[in-house]
């Protein structure tokens, strides 16, 4: 989907949904996952004819298999081009197993500095470049380097560096022979390398690569709007924007039933990094799992790295979302076009833990109808900003 406004001539928004929702680890799954969700949530939403933008998502495996086969390559372009989806941003940060029953800390490997990260990288560049045409802008995000503070410095740091320095030069070479742009955005995460928006633009600007700016990350660090948005642009062109909600649960002592709300989605399968803010600071947990130990009266605030639905400000049983972050950091950036670094923002609704949100949590419906309030939501947004489908 492509939006525009009269007072931005020559700029242009796109907006998408990340496929990791239904992360496809072969070439029939992700056909399926195109034929089930994608194909049924664009008829919700477009009308025919209408470009319908798509996060495309390949793991590693997949990402081989398409590269090994000329003709299923082929055929997946066709697919796309006929039913009017556009593949212009990529997540190659999930190297495989995104919906194993245990990911965790594993989401994170292989880290910078690795052949396979680099190779896996590039790999998704030139499928992406196959399959959306030559001049084409593409963004494509990846982590910042690896898992926990040990790799923000010394020999394995600079290694991650290298990686992305390898990467950036790569990427430049490849979209000057299709007359395009190539954006590789690393990301901040809690508890990454990269544990904050400044972190990562920090990482950006030494290897000259750019920045996704995730909601959800930036939220569940504290991170002031403005301040998120100054840091990411600063970095150089901002190659996207994740329109994420993290989870909240405030005044946790005075809240029973939202603390024990918060401590029940301890689930196995993602990392779910908890902030805590009180009259001492900030305080950080891996998961949410070590927080089961602490009295909730210590803490004024938790936020908490679970992706959850973009339309929702309240969950039930006393927990609450951080809607309010991504909405302030999307309207920062629409209203100031010429800080983006380039002529096209590309937004991506990136909510990947729907099968491990309690139904309370997801709302009524299928999965095509959550993802379609979530689309509407942010549509809402865009509009309410004076941007407008199509042009």
């Amino acid at each position: 989907m492509r939006f525009t406004h009269p007072e931005h001539p020559g700029r242009c928004v796109r907006l998408a949904y990340c496929l990791n929702v239904h992360a496809a680890e072969t070439l029939e799954d992700l056909h399926a996952g195109l034929r089930t969700i994608t194909l049924p949530l664009r008829d919700r939403l477009v009308t025919p004819g209408e470009s319908f933008g798509v996060g495309m998502y390949f793991s590693a495996a997949l990402a081989e298999e398409l590269q090994r086969s000329e003709a299923a390559l082929g055929d997946l372009r066709q697919l796309l081009a006929r039913e009017a989806l556009d593949p212009f941003t990529y997540n190659a940060f999930p190297y495989g197993g995104f919906h194993a029953a245990s990911v965790k800390h594993k989401v994170y490997h292989p880290p910078w500095g690795s052949d396979e990260r680099l190779a896996y990288t590039l790999l998704v560049a030139e499928l992406g470049c196959a399959l959306a045409g030559a001049g084409r802008r593409l963004s494509i995000s990846t982590h910042a380097g690896g898992w926990g503070a040990e790799l923000a410095h010394g020999d394995r740091a600079e290694r991650a560096l290298e990686g992305l320095e390898d990467a950036r030069d790569f990427l430049h070479a490849l979209a000057a022979r299709g007359g395009g742009q190539i954006a590789l955005g690393i990301e901040a995460e809690p508890r990454s390398n990269a544990n904050a928006t400044a972190d990562a633009a920090a990482i950006a600007r030494r290897a000259g690569v750019s920045l996704c700016l995730d909601a959800c990350h930036s939220a569940v660090e504290f991170e002031d709007p403005r301040a998120a948005l100054d840091a990411a642009l600063g970095a150089g062109p901002l190659a996207k924007f994740q329109y994420t909600n993290a989870l909240a649960l405030l005044a946790p002592g005075k809240n029973a039933a939202g603390w024990r709300a918060l401590l029940a989605l301890d689930e196995p399968r993602y990392l779910h990094q908890v902030t805590a803010r009180s009259a001492d600071g900030l305080r950080r947990f891996d998961d949410l799992g070590p927080l089961k130990e602490h009295d909730a009266a210590q803490f004024d605030e938790l936020r908490c790295h679970f992706h959850v639905p973009v339309d929702r400000e309240e969950l039930g049983s006393g927990l609450v979302t951080t809607r309010a972050h991504a909405e302030a950091l999307l309207d920062g950036l629409l209203e100031a076009p010429g800080r983006w670094g380039s002529d096209e923002l590309h937004v991506e609704i990136e909510t990947y833990t729907w099968d491990v949100l309690p139904g309370a949590a997801r709302g009524p419906g299928s999965l095509v109808e959550g993802l379609e309030r979530e689309y509407r939501h942010v549509i809402g947004r865009l509009e309410a900003k004076g941007w407008t489908r199509g042009g």
